[in-house]
């Protein structure tokens, strides 16, 4: 038996129905309005650490190394139709015929003169350094007075603040000049570029017979001499009083080489490499990036002797860098001999 229900309970029970039917409504909405908000808002795309190419339409100037060629039909102009030629009058009287004379060509339409648009005035970016005849005033020896040696105030590629650093080791000194303040940029390992050079062609038998232990202070041996000369004839031998350099010596195994000679004695100042010759200073290009990693390493200036380049070349990066700056730094590295 079905139970009778008052009008006040009646009404209560339709307020109720539409309040959850209202109530229903409006999740359906908020979730059809969530799915058209998701399809129709903008992506966000972060472009952290990656390279933007902006491509602005402007001028054209010589096309010749300036990249891709613009497009020939990237602007139509429209110009008017040439008018048409005049009717012939008609002739009154019959004459004789003479030849007409030949039409006047008419011009086609490239070659109509058109206002060329004034173009903007676009600053030149600063060229890099190039090696040629050094300025006045360069601090260079007199055996290297055709050489521009860089490093005169000015930031590599570009102006602004700079860091350089001077060193000087075995007879040569080192200059680094880094793009940027003392507080974002800096070297934070430096390995002397003469361990890599090229070891003496000949030695005497005293300076080898003179290879001490090789002792970390106080007083730890962990290579004996014996270990040490046995080392050292791997890439020389005996001839007379002296051993010759007979076996090339990789660029890795030159430092160890070097510190048996010192420890024997051997002036590294007036090493073989650079006696008697005119050398130029050696010119390094690089960038440390803001995660202090060595790039774009290149040789700006050679010295004139390809292995002596390659010896600076090695020994540079074995360096290395810290950058607070949060930009790619470029810098400059020469070494004078």
């Amino acid at each position: 038996m079905t139970e009778t229900l008052t009008y006040v309970q009646k009404e209560q029970r339709k307020r109720t129905l539409v309040s959850y039917s209202i109530a229903i409504g409006l999740y359906i909405l908020l979730f059809i309005a969530g799915i058209v908000y998701d399809i129709l808002r903008p992506e966000s795309v972060d472009f952290t650490n990656r390279t933007l190419i902006v491509n602005i339409q402007g001028p054209v100037a010589n096309d010749v190394g300036q990249g891709a060629q613009a497009k020939k039909d990237s602007v139509v102009v429209e110009k008017p139709a040439p008018p048409p030629p005049p009717a012939p009058k008609p002739q009154t009287k019959t004459q004789t015929p003479q030849p007409a004379p030949a039409p006047a060509p008419t011009p086609a339409p490239s070659a109509e003169t058109t206002p060329a648009p004034v173009a903007p005035e676009i600053q030149q970016p600063v060229e890099p350094w190039v090696p040629g005849q050094r300025g006045p005033g360069s601090r260079v020896s007199s055996s290297e007075t055709s050489v521009l040696a860089p490093g005169e105030g000015q930031v590599p590629y570009g102006t602004g603040q700079e860091v350089r650093i001077s060193k000087s080791e075995a007879g040569n000194s080192v200059e680094t000049t880094l793009g940027g303040s003392s507080e974002t940029v800096g070297q934070s390992l430096y390995v002397p570029i003469y361990l890599s050079m090229p070891l003496p062609a000949t030695v005497p038998v005293s300076l080898f017979n003179a290879i001490p232990n090789e002792i970390i202070p106080p007083n730890t041996i962990i290579s004996t001499a014996d270990a040490r000369k046995r080392a050292f004839l791997n890439y020389y031998s005996i001839s007379g009083n002296e051993y010759r350099l007979t076996n090339f010596v990789p660029l890795e195994v030159r430092e160890k080489l070097w510190e048996m000679l010192e420890d024997a004695g051997y002036n590294a100042a007036k090493a073989d490499y650079k006696s008697g010759k005119t050398l130029n200073p050696v010119v390094i290009g690089f960038s440390v990036t803001k995660d202090k990693q060595l790039r774009g390493v290149e040789l700006l200036q050679s010295s004139g002797d390809s292995d002596i380049d390659q010896s600076v070349l090695y020994g540079f990066k074995r360096a290395s860098f810290w950058n607070k700056s949060g930009e790619t730094i470029q810098g400059r590295f020469v070494y004078r001999f």
